[in-house]
């Protein structure tokens, strides 16, 4: 992207990457994500009886960190329930990673509804 001043800065296309990332975890029901040394904690609503633990979107994530990635994890802490990604290095592939994630949902949707 440019305007009239050149080039947008590095610095600039981060925080759009930043945003684009926010908008898609809140899509996917993350209330919070950390990114720090690689690793990529996405936390889940606190809880633990609401509803998006039965949604479709919910499930989508289970199934793509249980057949399409090896690099996530489901933990809970207390009463955290976390999404944790390792070897995420940097917000281009933190946006790729949580496009992977989206995608799958709409893809496992299609094939539901294509049966």
């Amino acid at each position: 992207m440019e305007d009239r001043f050149g080039p947008i800065p590095a610095l600039v296309e981060d925080l759009f990457t930043t945003v684009r990332c926010r908008k898609i975890a809140v899509e996917l029901g993350f209330e919070r994500m950390v990114l720090k040394e690689n690793t990529l904690r996405c936390y889940f609503v606190n809880n633990p009886n609401s509803p998006y633990f039965e949604s479709d979107t919910f499930n989508s994530i289970l199934h793509y960190v249980q057949t399409q990635t090896n690099k996530g994890r489901l933990k809970q802490t207390g009463k955290n329930f976390l999404l944790i990604m390792e070897e995420v290095r940097g917000m281009d592939k933190l946006l790729k990673q949580l496009e992977e994630i989206r995608k799958s949902g709409k893809s496992e949707v299609r094939e539901v509804g294509s049966q």
